[in-house]
This record gives C-alpha cells, sequence and structure tokens, in this order.
C-alpha cells in the first residue's frame, strides 16, 4: 500500500463525479466510431451496437451492454455527486445512507471500462481490413469511464459509516 485515502477530499470526487455526467451528454451525441471500406463509410454512435445486438436476436445481451455500460455507470456518478454535495441536496441522513448503500452495490455492476477494451480490441482487430476513425464521442465515453473510475476509489462503501454534516458521508482508505 503507497498511499490510504484521498488526496483532495469530498470535493475531487464532487468534480469527477459531474465531469463525468457531463462528459456523459457528448459520448452519447457524438460519433463514437467511423469505419469505411471501398468508399463506403458508417458512423455508428454509442448505442448503434446495443441496436444491432437487440435487432440481431441478442436482447439479453443488448440490455446488459446498456445497463452495465451506460445506466449504472449514470446511476453512480449522480449517486457520488449527490453523496458529495456540498450543502446537501435535502436529503435526510437514513436517505443517504440507503443511498451510499445503493451506490456500493451499482459499483460492481457499472463496468463503462470493460466497454471501452472491448471497442479497442475490435479496433484493433479490425484496424487492418477497415478504414477506422475514432470520433469524439468514444474519446467522451473514455473521459466518463475515467471519471466515475477516479471517483469510485475516494469511496468507501459501508452500510455502517456515519454521515458527516450536510450530505458528506464519511469516507476512510479502501483496503
Amino acid at each position: 500500500m503507497l498511499e490510504r485515502g484521498a488526496r483532495s477530499g469530498p470535493d475531487k470526487a464532487l468534480a469527477l463525479s459531474i465531469t463525468g455526467l457531463a462528459l456523459s451528454v457528448p459520448a452519447t451525441l457524438l460519433p463514437f466510431v467511423s469505419a469505411g471500406v471501398l468508399g463506403g463509410q458508417r458512423t455508428s454512435l454509442l448505442f448503434t451496437g446495443v441496436g444491432s445486438l437487440w435487432n440481431g436476436g441478442m436482447r439479453p445481451m443488448a440490455v446488459l451492454v446498456f445497463v452495465c455500460g451506460w445506466l449504472l455507470p449514470l446511476a453512480l456518478l449522480a449517486s457520488f455527486a449527490i453523496l458529495r454535495a456540498p450543502s446537501g441536496p435535502g436529503l435526510e441522513k437514513p436517505a443517504l445512507l440507503r443511498l451510499s448503500r445503493v451506490a456500493g452495490a451499482l459499483e460492481r455492476w457499472a463496468i463503462p471500462e470493460v466497454q471501452v477494451l472491448a471497442v479497442l480490441v475490435a479496433l484493433m482487430k479490425l484496424g487492418d481490413s477497415v478504414d477506422l476513425t475514432i470520433g469524439p464521442g468514444f474519446w467522451c465515453y473514455c473521459g466518463m469511464a475515467l471519471s466515475l473510475l477516479v471517483a469510485r476509489h475516494s469511496f468507501e462503501f459501508d452500510s455502517t459509516v456515519p454521515l458527516q454534516n450536510a450530505g458528506h458521508l464519511e469516507v476512510g482508505a479502501r483496503p
């Protein structure tokens, strides 16, 4: 163990959570990847793959990719932002404690970094046979995933952790 606890305190997690939420909008709307072969060009958005899985009869996989790669990461980022809000979002301490427990459960299933790695592997495999261009949506998604990863490391999800004043959750070092 080289370090214990967060260096910048709860403000770091709040800033990263808001950054991740802000990056999620362009990640959805901007081109993710463009592929071309023999003069034809196709541009994909973030949910193009989910739609292809759904239309290809792989509906459980499409739901899993959507939930674990998009919905749960956003819910986790929103939970972090609420738990770290300086003046508190108007929630009582028991509600904040429940939200902390829910965030702890979501943490295991919110895995946008796996989706980033899957896209990178696919790009490497297709890179020789197809003309590929990584779009700004992919980079925004990578930024969202990185924001989530770094914000996640400043939390310790423990149902017995006491709450501090005004919505801040007391955070200890991760084991």
